[in-house]
């Protein structure tokens, strides 16, 4: 009964790779060796690979479907959440919604902390579930800013801002600083917030590495994808991101993705929002 089990799980998973990769099968099956005993084991070996990628293949195409039930708390869907991203990342956005992992966690953070009502607000590279949860807790004014993206209220470069000083409580910046000349974006950043003002920022960090990866000699596409994570980054944070934050003067916090929420909504764990509070008053030069 196993052998047969076996015969037939062996030959479903060669059906498979022949249908899926017709020419490498028969290339596969032509392989010959001088010892017999080599040929077999070799055979055997490359069988087992192919067969556990294949296997490989249907789990991740079953977990891009979602494997948890989980809750989306932008939009109040319930059910699993689909893969998303390249590289391909598994269970992380709503399909009701679009939200992934920060704009939930965002979400979270604003519920205990109250971040919108009433403030002026500028959003760098506005997202439509963040647009309509910051719509929804009514602000004093909100104003949206990309240099590219279509839709948004000004056509701004984060490094050399066109906004004059201290003009808003509170700049929201998601994923954005990955991609360009962070310490030039910080620093404008701190300019147009207002004293006491909030800069809420997101980006890659990881956390195992004391400095920030940068390399300008890997241009391009392919280079930056495998440096950086993705074809447009063009630095991976470590922990002296959070200097770079405080240097022109902001009080760095953070805000981490803990359990139960991550089971909950599907976080990443220990994901961090970093909230950057600028002085009331200037800091005093000695």
């Amino acid at each position: 009964m196993v052998q047969t089990y076996r015969q037939s799980s062996l030959s479903f998973y060669l059906t498979i790779f022949d249908v899926l990769s017709p020419r490498k099968f028969q290339m596969f099956k032509r392989i010959k060796l001088p010892c017999r005993s080599q040929h077999y084991h070799w055979r055997t070996l490359m069988l087992r690979t192919y067969i556990r990628s294949l296997k490989f293949l249907s789990r991740s195409v079953r977990y891009a479907f979602g494997k948890f039930p989980r809750e989306c708390p932008l939009c109040n869907y319930h059910g699993k959440f689909l893969g998303y991203g390249y590289p391909y990342v598994c269970d992380v956005y709503c399909p009701q919604c679009g939200s992934l992992e920060r704009h939930r966690l965002l979400y979270i953070a604003d519920q205990q902390k109250d971040f919108f009502t009433g403030k002026t607000i500028l959003h760098f590279a506005p997202e439509p579930g963040v647009r309509k949860m910051v719509t929804q807790r009514a602000p004093k004014s909100y104003v949206t800013a990309d240099l590219f993206a279509e839709g948004v209220d000004r056509k701004e470069n984060i490094e050399a801002l066109t906004i004059e000083d201290n003009s808003f409580d509170v700049v929201i910046c998601l994923h954005v600083l990955e991609h360009v000349d962070d310490r030039a974006a910080i620093s404008e950043l701190y300019r147009v917030t207002k004293p006491n003002g909030l800069l809420i920022a997101m980006f890659p960090i990881i956390e195992g590495w004391q400095e920030t990866y940068e390399n300008v000699e890997k241009t391009g596409p392919e280079n930056q994808l495998l440096h950086f994570g993705q074809h447009d980054h063009v630095r991976f944070f470590g922990n002296d991101a959070r200097q770079r934050l405080a240097s022109p003067g902001f009080m760095v916090d953070e805000f981490t993705a803990v359990e139960p929420f991550v089971s909950r909504y599907g976080l990443m764990r220990g994901e961090k929002i970093f909230l950057c509070r600028k002085p009331a008053e200037p800091a005093q030069l000695p």
